[in-house]
């Protein structure tokens, strides 16, 4: 019976943490063990650490819950993460097959010079880039009309080359 009951709030315990990751600590602990929120954990292979640190964590936010209340009001929703859409972007661009075609240190700088763009609000919803093969990238505005035309190719599943038989 004791067990049972035990078992009952340790599991309710758990519940009630996995699901406030909007408090600080336990975001913290997300973003590092879990990736609940993110795309992914800092840890990937220590998901059973998180689980256990989640009620831990849980118990100080609401300990400390008129101060993160206040904090949120006077520094915004994200602090003390200061995540943008643009970085989280950086991580899917390092599979890209242009990227990989660089060395290691020109990688580094083409990946820095990245963030240092998105982060200099030079970017709009109507700004490409590429990056050349030396590693720098060029900006180039377009139109509405041309978005949407890279858009729809970037969205449509890749045809398929018909084979051609030359004698």
């Amino acid at each position: 019976m004791l067990n049972r009951r035990l078992l009952r709030v340790i599991a309710l315990a758990v519940a009630t943490a996995v699901l406030s990751t909007g408090c600080m600590l336990s975001r913290a602990v997300d973003r590092a063990f879990l990736g609940l929120t993110v795309r992914r954990p800092s840890f990937d292979a220590r998901k059973t650490t998180g689980i256990f640190l989640l009620p831990i964590t849980f118990a100080i936010d609401v300990a400390t819950f008129p101060i993160q209340a206040l904090l949120v009001v006077i520094l915004g929703d994200n602090f003390p993460f200061k995540d943008t859409e643009g970085i989280n972007q950086m991580y899917a661009l390092n599979q890209h097959p242009q990227l990989q075609k660089l060395s290691p240190e020109r990688r580094a700088i083409a990946m820095k010079e990245f963030e240092r763009l998105i982060g200099s609000g030079q970017l709009d919803r109507n700004t490409t880039l590429a990056l050349t093969d030396e590693g720098e990238w060029v900006m180039v505005k377009v139109g509405d009309e041309a978005r949407q035309q890279m858009l729809a190719r970037a969205q449509a599943p890749e045809a398929v080359p018909e084979a051609v038989c030359e004698r």
